[in-house]
């Protein structure tokens, strides 16, 4: 029997990074104080990314697991931390136990928007799937701003 991943078709393309439910979140002068939620239950786990606005700067906190599972509520999330006014958007990743590799090419298309806007987007904390991730791709992964 031939793999099931092979041959497929061609591959679909990936949803602009924006907003399913994002609106809801997003306050032209400030977030709103709410939590992105998505959870999915498989075989008695439960998979979790929630992102929480920074009270201390212009930003978001991601906290959980980035992968399959999740994607969607990354792309919601960047796509409010992509409409925070200011010269720098903060995102702190120290809370975040995993990202794959669809994941960082979410940060990476986010932080593409926020550098064609003239600003920057910072990354806080990275995992060491993002490191990795960037070691694996660094001309991909080279506009990525990591905070010292």
């Amino acid at each position: 029997m031939p793999s099931p991943h092979r041959n497929d078709g061609p591959v679909p393309p990936v949803p602009p990074i924006a907003s399913v439910g994002a609106q809801a979140l997003y306050d032209d002068a400030m977030w709103a104080d709410a939590v992105l939620r998505c959870a999915h239950v498989r075989a008695g786990t439960v998979a979790m990314l929630t992102a929480q606005p920074l009270r201390d700067r212009p930003g978001a906190l991601l906290r959980g697991s980035c992968d399959l599972d999740t994607r969607q509520i990354l792309w919601a999330a960047l796509g409010v931390v992509i409409r925070i006014p200011g010269p720098v958007v903060h995102l702190d990743l120290s809370a975040v136990g995993f990202l794959d590799a669809a994941a960082v090419a979410a940060l990476v298309r986010a932080n593409a928007t926020v550098t064609g806007q003239g600003r920057r987007l910072l990354l806080h904390h990275p995992p060491y799937s993002l490191r990795k991730l960037v070691e694996l791709f660094p001309d991909e992964c080279a506009a990525l701003e990591v905070a010292a």
